[in-house]
């Protein structure tokens, strides 16, 4: 790779300011085609940790003391705050992945080394949305009358709305996780069809992912308000692993494994489901009831073999709970709410260094 460097002696601001100046100055090539080697390989093959700041369209790959700053459609990666390199640009691919070209990615690996035990820890690499119903399935049902008029307001809609501005925000954030919709439009899916999608996701040693089942809830009584969460009651067990995939010397054990790892699901489970109703009630919790945490074997929760949690948005029986969740500007606040969790337990997950 021809690279030609910069001096280094410019200070951090004055290279960020520099960094901007290219960008300004239109240093740009053509949109290319997913071609070279994508962000999500480059950190499973170095361990590095990826910071993505949306709104400047900017991003990190940082290990130890190196940190290496891009920019969508830029020449330069800066490296430490204190020195350029001079690269093709990294461009989205359609499938929403950050690609480098082949030189480059081989520079960023050289540059970071491979991963070392430390490194070696698991990542958060998809995460499933499960818009609740759909279809010929309406989900909850709430009905009312407005100026005379009959009026149905379905879960499957609300739900769905949601789940799109959730994972709008995670793709977003994180332009190199898997964000999976079970389901993208009003289509009817099983309840097995969902935690299939989930579970055939293959992963690999350090990734792992989570499950977000999203519903509204209903009551016979019209008064009854609020947001939870449910997670699976920590007695429950599933079978999370099949002997047969085990060597023969490890299968007498494995009954001891699966409860370990039950165990770990459970304990990652509550505190998602408690990051994700903090941060709900942070996002609306001034005009919705905060109904807390609650523990339930909901099917599709428990046939999900991951960290797995059921967000209940509001109940759509109740007038003004269902009125508000009419407006798109309201469910962004639900989807908002609901993504900050999601945000806090991945940044707790990947960061030991980060506990609140």
């Amino acid at each position: 790779m021809h690279l030609k460097r910069f001096s280094n002696i410019f200070s951090i601001r004055s290279a960020r300011n520099i960094l901007f100046l290219g960008l300004l100055l239109g240093i740009l090539l053509p949109l290319w085609s997913e071609s070279g080697v994508a962000l999500k390989e480059i950190r499973g093959r170095t361990g590095a940790q990826l910071v993505w700041d949306p709104m400047r369209q900017m991003g990190s790959i940082e290990k130890g003391a190196t940190s290496l700053v891009y920019s969508l459609d830029s020449a330069f990666l800066l490296v430490n705050y204190n020195s350029f390199e001079s690269i093709e640009p990294p461009q989205r691919g359609e499938s929403g992945d950050i690609w480098f070209s082949s030189e480059d990615a081989s520079y960023i690996i050289e540059t970071l080394g491979a991963p070392t035990q430390n490194d070696n820890r698991h990542y958060i690499s998809t995460v499933i949305i499960d818009a609740g119903h759909g279809g010929k399935d309406s989900g909850a049902l709430g009905r009312f009358e407005e100026n005379g008029e009959k009026l149905v307001i379905m879960e499957k809609d609300l739900v769905l709305e949601v789940s799109r501005q959730l994972s709008d925000r995670l793709r977003s954030r994180y332009p190199d996780k898997n964000i999976v919709l079970t389901r993208e439009d009003d289509v009817y899916l099983t309840l097995e069809e969902r935690t299939q999608i989930a579970n055939g996701i293959e992963l690999d040693q350090r990734e792992s992912m989570i499950f977000i089942s999203i519903h509204a809830n209903a009551s016979l009584n019209s008064k009854a308000e609020g947001f939870e969460v449910w997670y699976l009651p920590t007695d429950y067990r599933r079978k999370l692993i099949d002997p047969a995939t085990l060597d023969e010397s490890a299968r007498e054990v494995a009954p001891i494994l699966n409860t370990m790892l039950e165990e770990e699901y459970t304990v990652e489970s509550i505190l998602l489901a408690q990051k994700i109703l903090n941060n709900l009630d942070d996002s609306v919790g001034s005009s919705h009831v905060n109904r807390g945490l609650k523990e339930e074997t909901w099917f599709v929760v428990r046939d999900a073999k991951m960290p797995s949690v059921l967000v209940e948005i509001g109940f759509v029986t109740n007038r003004t709970e269902a009125f508000k969740m009419r407006s798109t500007t309201h469910l962004k606040k639900i989807a908002e709410g609901i993504y900050n969790g999601v945000h806090g337990f991945i940044e707790h997950f990947e960061n030991p260094s980060v506990r609140e």
